[in-house]
């Protein structure tokens, strides 16, 4: 990427001060005692919507809590797609979750296969509200990390995963004010990398300004076409020499598939579970195959939702699979060097 233009030179001095902004926040210092309890919180945004964040937490707590990690999804977005569509849920529309920013009470999660999910929804917008009138003394930064804070020393998560949407900044402000780790899922248009960098802005004056202790772990590439490796590459190293020296992307990038999103968000499954459904719905069509082969087949066959993912569904989980191994190594990088 050059900087003859001026927009671009521009947007280069920005990110460089991002950098030395995040050398300069003092991240070994404690913002309260709830520090160490929030070690674990990853905060997942972009100020663009339709990037894979809701669909990055649903796979990759999935990855997880297979593996025997204690994990918590909060579900951030006032249009609650995490917990009603990728979990599946009859939600609360987001009602714990609002009166826990703008009164500080208690989080009550619910359990979806070995996984607690704060649900999200439009009663967030009620918090909102309260918070924006003159006077209110409503504090939604230190009512969540209140809230959150308790439930993480009671539960003992090994890892929080916030799903934010792209909207309302101030939801944004205090999911970044109770988070330690940031990532940010882009697709290759320019809107999306411009999301990117809307999000950079705003990450750095949550550390520089209100003393966050937020830190940047890495973008990754989302809906990408696997086959398309010389394309992925260069759109990895322009994504790379947007974010500078603020941090690297990601190595694993998240193959995009319209049958895995389709039966993924139709029957609330992960990537994992769609791979895994979509072996066993493979071996039904064999059996109703000899079946029928056979004239053995008593009566019409039962019928079935339909059924759309083949084989590229267990591609798209072990992208997921290396994702996780990568967050949790950066993770554990970082904490040592902050250590």
């Amino acid at each position: 990427m050059t900087t003859e233009n001026p927009t671009e030179a521009n947007l280069l001095s920005r990110r460089v001060s991002r950098t030395e902004i995040g050398k300069q926040s003092g991240m070994n210092g404690s913002m309260d005692d709830w520090t160490q309890t929030l070690r674990r919180v990853v905060l997942v945004a972009n100020r663009k919507g339709g990037v894979c964040k809701s669909s990055l937490c649903r796979s990759v707590s999935s990855v997880l809590e297979s593996g025997g990690y204690s994990v918590l999804v909060v579900d951030g977005d006032p249009q609650g797609n995490v917990s009603e569509i990728d979990f599946g849920l009859e939600t609360d529309r987001g009602r714990n979750l609002a009166m826990a920013m703008q009164y500080g009470t208690d989080l009550s999660p619910e359990n979806v296969r070995g996984i607690d999910v704060i649900c999200g929804g439009p009663e967030l917008q009620g918090a909102l509200g309260a918070a924006g009138i003159p006077g209110s003394g409503v504090s939604l930064d230190a009512n969540l990390r209140g809230a959150l804070g308790r439930l993480c020393e009671e539960r003992k998560y090994d890892m929080v995963l916030i799903d934010s949407g792209p909207g309302d900044t101030m939801l944004l402000d205090a999911y970044m004010m109770s988070a330690r780790w940031l990532i940010v899922p882009t697709i290759s248009d320019e809107a999306s990398f411009a999301g990117v960098d809307k999000m950079g802005a705003r990450y750095a004056e949550a550390v520089s300004q209100r003393g966050a202790e937020i830190e940047f772990l890495g973008a990754v590439l989302t809906k990408v076409d696997h086959q398309a490796t010389a394309r992925n590459k260069a759109i990895r190293q322009e994504l790379a020499e947007a974010l500078g020296s603020a941090g690297e992307p990601f190595e694993a990038m998240i193959r995009y598939n319209a049958a895995n999103a389709i039966d993924s968000r139709r029957h609330a499954l992960s990537a994992q579970e769609v791979a895994a459904e979509g072996v066993t719905q493979r071996k039904s069509r064999l059996t109703e195959l000899r079946h029928r082969a056979r004239g053995s087949r008593n009566g019409e066959p039962e019928v079935q939702d339909a059924w759309w993912s083949r084989s590229s569904g267990s591609a798209l989980a072990a992208d997921y699979e290396v994702l996780t191994r990568e967050i949790l190594t950066r993770i554990g990088q970082k904490e040592a060097v902050n250590a």
